[in-house]
């Protein structure tokens, strides 16, 4: 008996002890320069010592650069690793490249192949771009995206009981983020009906997806009223529709009568996109490990 009283009283004083504590503070891994193009947030990279420009796509599964882009480079494929690609506009196929450097923001990252897509990001308003930066590097880290600022930072991740972004801005935080397949998603709200969307740093606006749409009742005879769009991605090119709801919530946030683009299908992860026309002018944090997104408010916003 004795014993075992012991043996209690030795598991209730580790149980007292204090838990270790967590390191929450930040660590800088890299920051590069930022700028907005037609909307999107661009950022120079190095490949193999060359300057390429590309957008930040939270919402791209893989980091990929044009098929132009890999050409100019010299980049050579590698048929060992084969890219099926779901877009806007339907599927391809493509073959991975090889490079031998990668380098963000003076920082060399350990990548040896990168994703090849048949699509141009070149416009006559103003986008100049070569590829994107996608999920697999960004949300590595935690990031924070200062759009106003002009700069782009990345941060050792850390699970933190607590963690706040890096900044002194008042900010609002969007609750009942959920993480799959390596993206954010978040809840919103439209006309009622809820949702999950991708928070997507590179869609230049809001987009529904279909099945979405058809839980809204959201048939192809009202649909066909509203004006068509003609959307070019990576199978080639598709109509959608531009459609005003009545009101989007995401998380805290109101935006009244907006006008989305109702896709002809869906994305396979998540009910919408949120893009840039909801980021546009605010400072973001990104957490991935603490299922955690930050926006600075803006001045109308309470």
């Amino acid at each position: 008996m004795p014993r075992v009283i012991g043996f209690l009283l030795l598991i209730f004083l580790a149980r007292c002890q204090a838990a270790p504590e967590i390191d929450c503070s930040l660590t800088m891994v890299t920051q590069m320069p930022l700028r907005v193009q037609d909307r999107l947030l661009v950022v120079p990279v190095g490949i193999n010592g060359k300057w390429v420009r590309l957008v930040v796509d939270s919402g791209a599964e893989r980091t990929t650069i044009s098929d132009a882009a890999a050409n100019r480079l010299g980049l050579p494929h590698d048929a060992k690793y084969v890219t099926h690609a779901v877009g806007i506009g339907g599927g391809t196929t493509t073959t991975d490249v090889t490079i031998e450097r990668l380098v963000i923001g003076g920082v060399h990252f350990p990548v040896d192949r990168v994703a090849v897509g048949t699509f141009s990001l070149q416009n006559e308003r103003g986008l100049d771009a070569d590829g994107l930066l996608g999920a697999d590097i960004l949300l590595a880290f935690d990031m924070d995206i200062d759009v106003p600022g002009g700069t782009l930072t990345l941060y050792r991740s850390r699970a933190c009981p607590t963690p706040k972004p890096p900044w002194q801005e008042p900010s609002i935080e969007i609750q009942g983020v959920r993480a799959l397949k390596d993206r954010l998603l978040v809840p919103i709200e439209l006309d009622g009906v809820s949702g999950m969307a991708i928070l997507d740093t590179g869609a230049q606006g809001n987009v529904v997806g279909l099945n979405m749409a058809r839980r809204m009742g959201l048939t192809d005879q009202i649909l066909s009223r509203d004006q068509p769009v003609r959307n070019r991605g990576t199978g080639g090119v598709s109509i959608s529709r531009l459609h005003q709801f009545k009101r989007l919530r995401i998380g805290p946030v109101v935006e009244e009568r907006p006008t989305m683009m109702v896709l002809q299908s869906d994305f396979g992860v998540g009910d919408a996109l949120i893009g840039e026309s909801f980021l546009q002018g605010r400072r973001v944090w990104l957490s991935l490990r603490n299922r955690q997104i930050f926006v600075s408010r803006r001045s109308n916003e309470q």
